[in-house]
């Protein structure tokens, strides 16, 4: 069973806010919920638009990156932009052409094979700069943690413009400069911009230094790769979604998106952080998941009706292979679990595989990690090199667990959530070992339960339209601005438990004075909850409300996070 904690109310903010913005008590708490306690930073939070964007200067190593593009613009010079495979850094490296192509170069740009290469900047990256003769790289998204790369790339003459938003290692590269927001001496307010977030900065400025409003027409890209790298929708990363869906919402003048938009059969239609996170970003992201990404740099780069309508194809098939192997890896995890995890020993599940695809560990550790409330770290092994991927659960920082265990890792890199390594195969044991260890000392056992953070109990009778409204202004949800969710009590079935498609449950409930319809997505396959609704006269309720259209009728519906017996003693 779910744990669920409930925020505290704070009466006296609460009220200071909701007469300030003129806003409801309930939409008040939930911005508290959120941080945005102030008066100030709610109001940009709520109505926020561009011009409360940060002067793109202000990040520290912008003014000598826009110098130096600068000068390659004007002698000509040979440009690499390198890159990472996944959305974010496909879209940055597509911004960073788009704008670089405007004022007069062709850049080329570089991706590593996921399989054969693995994240970052690295050896054959290196080699394909020299080759081409490139007098200058711009890494988008990667980088920051490739100190001999660059340093390698130096030795021959070639100037190196690092932007990244990752974690810092403790030595940086001999970078010609770096931009990342997490340096300790950068000035920039905003620490949370995805990959290619900071790659708009950089041409923001570079623009603006030309006088040239060129690149806001491509906020669609930046709305693309910043929701599918789960990055915190606040701040300015908020601000630039926002903008990017009105341009999605109007069909996207981009060719490639538009033909994505198609394929997928959301042309002209609302496009929020869903259709982006679960639709449109997987299928960029498949391609580069079982071999190259360039695929998905063509789309968006795509000149030609006809020749993005086929790439556009070829993505949406091998969204359907990674779908496949997907679902094979994962079982095969969960056997290994079965047999070889012993969660009283291991806080942090390890496995490894001859068999396992790289293109889909991430998401495979990703679901395993929801699964068993464990961090999850899956490693392919080929020849003696096992490439891995990591995903963690709320108190356990993965990439400072990684940093305990750097004596046995080849490489790594990532975040508090997210993480990529490569290792030896005679060193799995080692650290396995090493990081439960680490485990041990930081997690305890109430961390290793699943638990719902909910905004609010209220009457289920509060709600109205205006309410739902007013939520669905606080959009787009996603990391740092979570989905609202509330709890009510004591309520019972209007009628009968419907099971849709024998997956899906649909519930009336009532609290005595309003009725209103819930779905469950996937809860009929817990055959306990539909017992407990037929069991239990009375029971609570945490859900999110949206208005739910059906035949030009608006409806108020709530999606069920979770049931559990109504006790008249839980606070």
């Amino acid at each position: 069973m779910k744990r669920w904690s409930i925020r505290q109310i704070d009466t006296l903010r609460q009220k200071e806010l909701s007469d300030a913005l003129h806003i409801s008590p309930i939409i008040a708490q939930l911005l508290i919920n959120r941080g945005l306690d102030r008066i100030d930073k709610a109001r940009t939070f709520l109505t926020g638009d561009v011009s409360e964007l940060y002067d793109p200067f202000l990040m520290k190593g912008m003014p000598e990156a826009v110098r130096r593009i600068r000068q390659a613009i004007e002698n000509k010079e040979k440009i690499l932009i390198h890159g990472d495979y996944d959305v974010d850094g496909v879209t940055a490296i597509v911004l960073l052409v788009v704008t670089l192509r405007n004022f007069g170069i062709k850049p080329d740009y570089y991706i590593p094979d996921r399989l054969t290469e693995g994240y970052g900047l690295g050896e054959k990256g290196v080699s394909e700069a020299i080759k081409i003769g490139a007098d200058l790289v711009i890494t988008v998204d990667c980088g920051i943690s490739s100190y001999e790369e660059v340093a390698s790339l130096r030795a021959h003459n070639i100037d190196v413009i690092i932007t990244d938003h990752h974690a810092l290692p403790k030595l940086l590269p001999p970078a010609y400069t770096i931009i990342n927001p997490l340096q300790k001496d950068c000035a920039y307010p905003d620490e949370n911009l995805s990959g290619v977030s900071i790659a708009f900065k950089l041409c923001e400025a570079l623009c603006s230094s030309f006088n040239s409003k060129f690149i806001w027409g491509y906020l669609d890209l930046v709305s693309l790769g910043t929701v599918s790298d789960v990055a915190p929708l606040v701040g300015e990363n908020r601000i630039l979604v926002k903008e990017g869906f009105k341009l999605l919402k109007n069909g996207s003048s981009n060719k490639g998106i538009k033909a994505l938009l198609e394929i997928c059969g959301l042309l002209n239609k609302e496009i929020g952080s869903f259709e982006i996170g679960f639709i449109l970003g997987p299928r960029i992201n498949a391609i580069g998941r079982l071999g190259s990404a360039e695929l998905a740099c063509e789309l968006l780069l795509a000149d030609d009706t006809k020749e993005a309508e086929i790439l556009a194809k070829k993505l949406n098939e091998a969204n359907r292979q990674r779908q496949r192997i997907e679902s094979t890896t994962l079982k095969e995890a969960v056997s290994k679990i079965d047999s070889q995890i012993n969660f009283k020993d291991h806080k942090v599940i390890v496995l490894h595989s001859e068999d396992w695809h790289t293109g889909v560990i991430g998401i495979v550790a990703s679901r395993l990690s929801d699964r068993f409330y464990r961090p999850t770290i899956l490693i392919s092994v080929k020849d003696g090199l096992g490439r891995g991927s990591g995903r963690s659960i709320e108190n356990f920082h993965l990439f400072e667990a990684l940093l305990g265990c750097e004596d046995v890792l080849k490489e790594f890199g990532g975040h508090k959530y997210a993480c990529g390594l490569t290792i030896l195969e005679r060193n799995l044991a080692s650290f396995r070992k090493t990081i439960n260890e680490i485990a041990d000392r930081v997690l305890t056992p109430e961390d290793l339960v699943s638990h719902i953070e909910i905004d609010m109990e209220i009457a289920l009778s509060t709600l109205d339209y205006n309410i739902v409204d007013e939520v669905t202004n606080l959009q787009p949800f996603g990391e740092g601005n979570p989905q609202p969710l509330f709890c009510s009590r004591d309520l019972r079935l209007v009628r009968p438990v419907q099971i849709i498609k024998n997956e899906h449950v649909k519930l009336w409930v009532t609290d005595g004075v309003k009725n209103f319809e819930a779905i469950g997505f996937g809860l009929a396959k817990d055959g306990n909850i539909t017992k407990s609704l037929e069991r239990d006269s009375k029971f609570d309720l945490c859900y999110s409300v949206s208005i739910n259209t059906w035949q030009g009728l608006n409806r108020i519906q709530l999606k069920i996070e979770d049931i559990r017996p109504f006790v008249s003693s839980q606070p």
